[in-house]
């Protein structure tokens, strides 16, 4: 079954926000969260003592989201 890009865009605007709360809800999320946003400071910040870096992860976690627009 093919779909018009009309429907397709429809469809995403129509899905977007349950996708997003439905794979903000998955375990997988908040383990990948875990193992990306210290990566990502170390990118971005070099070495960091690790409690600074500990501080500043549970900071940003905080401040991230996943949401359909």
């Amino acid at each position: 079954m093919a779909l018009s890009t009309n429907t397709i865009i429809k469809l995403s605007d129509a899905l977007s926000k349950d996708v997003a709360d439905y794979i903000m809800d998955q375990p997988e999320f908040f383990d990948l969260m875990v193992q990306l946003i210290p990566d990502a400071i170390h990118d971005k910040l070099g070495d960091v003592d690790s409690m600074v870096a500990a501080e500043l992860s549970m900071c940003i976690s905080e401040r991230l989201a996943l949401k359909g627009v």
